[in-house]
């Protein structure tokens, strides 16, 4: 098996063979012990032969009354043969392909994205310093990553988040600038009420009066840090109520949860490379180290108008999969996993998830249907204005 494999880079042809005897001829190669690959006979008076093309040279050195003609050529022969029919066309091909690939790492444009022209100019000096410009050759992507870093933390004043992406020949630079929270609605007079129904477990009263204790249960808008100061005479001056309050709260959620799982994602690592498709078959260019999977976006460079061959430059980008199957009691507690990320992301007043209670569960073919109840640890405080004119005031 592995002279076989050598074999296909020898240089091997396959010869015919003409004459009154055939039999007599493959005697005299066997005795001058000329090695041959295959043999086909065709008829009493002809014969194919596959051999090396020095064996070859060898039995064209004595003369016979046999005529000996090359009806094929295989491995490096063959290659040669091929590459000094079409030596120019392979020629000009390199050299498009070089061009291409050097001109499609090189950027041409830089859109940055932002409706402030100081931003806008703050960010194209930024990136100038970086060697973020046009004409300059693309920069890899965690050198992009260092650079939005490197900005970031120049500007942090000024910049919130910053994203450069390549597209084609373009940068496109998207940023959002930092801005001061002082939006934050109070009032002169102020009450500290609940937002939802809960059981009460934490009050951080920082003024105000508390007029709700820890393991009361709250409807929405119950006041729970009252916005005035009671004298010792029960009058009321009205003030404003700051705090904090937390109290267990209670979700009912369902979903529906794969036992078969499947999940993509990308690793950040990207590549181009340059694929010539010939009819059904693929050659590759450029392609040093392959992805085991990944996303590809593709771009026609040329093509022939029956396009049966297409130049295509192809751009790559890394997935880690993972697949598993899960049991019940495992898909269950992924399930838990999922709602609790979920919940925290989604309404980030959240403390904690305290407690899950399955109170139902129905097996679907491939899925998992889920009812739970859900407990939480929440800031269910919110602020209220308040009429000083409704509060008898003395001093």
């Amino acid at each position: 098996m592995k002279n076989k494999y050598l074999d296909n880079f020898d240089n091997i042809v396959k010869i015919k063979v003409e004459g009154k005897n055939i039999n007599n001829y493959i005697k005299r190669l066997i005795k001058r012990k000329i090695n041959i690959i295959k043999l086909i006979p065709i008829s009493y008076k002809e014969a194919h032969i596959i051999l090396k093309y020095k064996d070859y040279r060898e039995l064209t050195k004595y003369k016979s009354i046999y005529k000996i003609s090359i009806i094929n050529t295989y491995g490096k022969l063959k290659i040669r043969k091929i590459v000094k029919k079409n030596q120019i066309l392979i020629v000009s091909l390199l050299i498009g392909i070089s061009i291409i690939i050097t001109l499609s790492n090189i950027i041409f444009s830089i859109d940055i994205i932002h409706e402030d022209k100081e931003i806008r100019r703050l960010l194209k000096e930024e990136l100038e310093k970086n060697g973020i410009k046009k004409y300059k050759f693309k920069k890899s992507f965690s050198k992009l990553e260092k650079i939005e870093d490197k900005i970031l933390e120049e500007n942090k004043d000024k910049l919130e988040w910053i994203e450069i992406k390549e597209s084609g020949t373009k940068y496109i630079v998207r940023i959002e600038e930092r801005k001061i929270n002082d939006n934050k609605k109070e009032y002169e007079y102020q009450n500290i009420i609940s937002k939802k129904k809960a059981t009460i477990t934490e009050i951080k009263a920082l003024s105000g009066e508390k007029v709700k204790n820890v393991n009361d249960y709250v409807n929405k808008g119950d006041i729970i840090i009252a916005g005035y100061i009671t004298l010792p005479n029960n009058s009321k001056i009205p003030i404003m109520a700051s705090g904090e309050v937390y109290g267990e709260v209670w979700y009912k959620v369902s979903m529906q949860y794969p036992y078969i799982y499947r999940e993509e994602n990308l690793t950040g690592k990207n590549k181009t490379i340059y694929v010539l498709k010939l009819i059904n078959k693929r050659i590759s260019f450029f392609n040093f180290k392959k992805y085991k999977s990944f996303k590809s976006k593709d771009k026609i460079l040329l093509s022939n108008q029956l396009s049966t061959i297409k130049l295509i430059k192809e751009k790559q980008y890394e997935l880690k999969v993972l697949d598993e199957v899960y049991p019940e009691d495992i898909a269950i507690n992924k399930a838990k996993d999922y709602i609790e990320r979920k919940l925290k992301k989604d309404n980030p007043n959240i403390k904690e998830i305290k407690k899950i209670i399955i109170i139902n569960k129905e097996e679907k073919e491939t899925i998992l249907d889920i009812k739970m109840f859900i407990s939480v640890i929440e800031n269910i405080g919110e602020i209220s204005k308040i009429d000083p004119s409704i509060l008898e005031t003395q001093e």
